[in-house]
């Protein structure tokens, strides 16, 4: 198929049917050897109607996963009571998820490699359910240490079933669907938060009812683990010029990113930006009812930004898919997410219902804009590393900075304040570190290269396709190609290989590089 990628650190690609191994020379410089197949052979890149089920059970399963995140972080007092324990306590089985999350980020993308998507998908359909239900064991024998162990497990489920993203993606869409595909997994965990936050305040509002939501939450876990055992593990075609290329292997990888800044620059941003959203959902509850809001009123205003969270990342898959600008909507949206973190601290107030629902539903739809536009440029500016590898270490930055702000916030309560418990210095921080993304944002100037190298690749097998049309090219694939002639992009020698010559490349020509979007070059 098209492309073996060999670059620094090196691997294997093929020649003339035997194996090579490209010496480590010092050189960033990524060669792009080319086996392009002929017109008559090439598949029809496709998206299957399949890919459109297995997708809705994605989906299912990231709902699961955030109805069980959000279980008793919605009803933080009530949960509090029924267990005999602090708020603190309450708050650290949020905190018990993402350190869980951090853990496994290391391994995922290990893990997707061996596992490949399907089997990665029904270990974390396992893991939620059994969770769910030592959770529910736990409320029944009133056992807060045994419901952090059925935390712990099902939590497992969160960074198998999110990191797995822009590989889900990339294995069944073709690349105008890709972005689109990403933003229903990326927010189906806003899904979740709706539908939790609707459902979990309404029904649990005395404490011998604890017990009968944990069993709804478990029943909900196993109905979106059970389909999952009867899904296609991959499409019948390739839908990508990329996707069925070599890729590096993911230590492989590990070190090309080391070297890509700009590819660090999206981390901290994405980072701080789902951050926020974890540590403000996690706590929003506390935030406000010292101002006289019930569990109740708190649900029904996080249920409707994450509603508004949810439209903004439906916008923005689209969106992204049709205009490809994602950089220009990077710097866009970065200082609106500022705008409305400055908002919250003068808008939490007592009998502001309406005005705080306007800002969470701003805050929200921006924030949520933002995470698939973060998402494609980190798969985009780190090609040719593996989409699972970017995607785990991007999501991992993010549970590592939720949990460090939930930590921080919860410190910066004050029980003498005015009114008392308020967490007023916790809405600063919240802004000041929105204005970090914000600065970030602008400082972000890598390249499009997996798109770059897509287009270029559809340019030489149009030229192929013509030359072939036109009685220049005699034999079959991996037979001598007949051309003396040098295209204006270099020359194919007598193996069928395209050699870039970068001095003498055209405008239009490309030079990849395996060691940073700052070695990165055109022509």
């Amino acid at each position: 198929m098209l492309n073996k990628i060999i670059g620094k650190p090196s691997f294997i690609q093929k020649k003339d049917g035997k194996d090579y191994k490209e010496e480590d020379t010092g050189s960033c410089t990524q060669t792009i050897v080319d086996d392009i197949v002929s017109s008559s052979s090439a598949p029809l890149l496709k998206t299957y109607p399949q890919a459109w089920l297995v997708l809705f059970f994605l989906v299912m399963l990231r709902t699961a996963v955030a109805v069980f995140q959000f279980t008793f972080s919605v009803v933080p007092n009530l949960t509090a009571e029924y267990f005999s324990v602090s708020l603190t306590s309450v708050n650290w089985l949020a905190n018990v998820q993402c350190l869980v999350y951090v853990f496994l980020s290391f391994l995922t993308g290990w893990l997707f490699e061996k596992l490949g998507v399907k089997r990665s998908l029904i270990l974390a359909g396992f893991l939620c359910s059994i969770g769910s239900t030592i959770r529910f064991v736990a409320s029944k024998l009133n056992s807060f240490p045994l419901v952090m162990v059925g935390q712990v497990i099902g939590s497992a489920a969160s960074p198998l079933s999110l990191n797995i993203m822009t590989m889900f993606a990339s294995t069944w869409f073709t690349e105008n669907k890709r972005a689109t595909a990403g933003m229903f997994v990326g927010k189906a965990s806003n899904y979740g938060a709706i539908l939790g936050m609707f459902m979990i305040p309404p029904i649990t509002t005395k404490l011998e009812q604890i017990p009968t939501t944990v069993l709804i939450v478990t029943i909900i876990a196993i109905a979106s683990f059970v389909p999952l055992i009867f899904l296609p593990a991959k499409p019948p075609t390739p839908p990508s010029l990329v996707q069925d290329q070599e890729k590096p292997s993911f230590f492989s990888g590990l070190k090309i990113l080391s070297k890509n800044y700009n590819f660090w620059i999206l981390f901290t941003v994405h980072s701080l930006n789902v951050g926020l959203s974890i540590a403000f959902g996690t706590i929003f509850t506390q935030v406000i009812s010292p101002y006289g809001y019930t569990d109740a009123e708190a649900g029904q205003l996080n249920a409707i930004a994450f509603f508004a969270g949810t439209l903004g990342c439906s916008v923005a898959g689209p969106v992204l898919d049709k205009t490809k600008q994602h950089k220009l909507f990077l710097k866009l949206i970065a200082p609106m997410v500022l705008v409305s973190d400055v908002g919250f601290i003068f808008m939490i107030r007592k009998d502001a219902y309406a005005a705080i629902l306007f800002v969470m539903a701003i805050n929200q739809f921006f924030l949520s804009f933002l995470v698939p536009v973060v998402i494609e440029l980190g798969s985009e500016t780190s090609y040719p590393v593996a989409d699972a590898t970017t995607s785990s270490i991007l999501w991992q930055g993010a549970q590592i900075t939720g949990f460090i702000l939930v930590v921080v916030m919860d410190l910066v309560r004050d029980p003498h304040g005015d009114p008392p418990n308020n967490l007023y210095k916790a809405l600063i921080i919240q802004a000041a570190v929105a204005g970090v993304v914000m600065i970030l944002a602008f400082l972000f100037h890598g390249r499009m290269a997996r798109s770059e190298a897509i287009a270029w690749q559809k340019e030489q097998q149009n030229r192929l396709r013509e030359v072939g049309n036109s009685e220049k090219m005699t034999g079959t694939l991996g037979s001598t190609v007949s051309l003396s002639d040098t295209t204006k992009d270099g020359v194919i020698d007598q193996h069928g290989r395209h050699n870039i010559d970068p001095e003498k490349n055209d405008d239009n020509s490309i030079r990849f590089s395996s060691c940073g979007e700052d070695e990165i070059s055109e022509k």
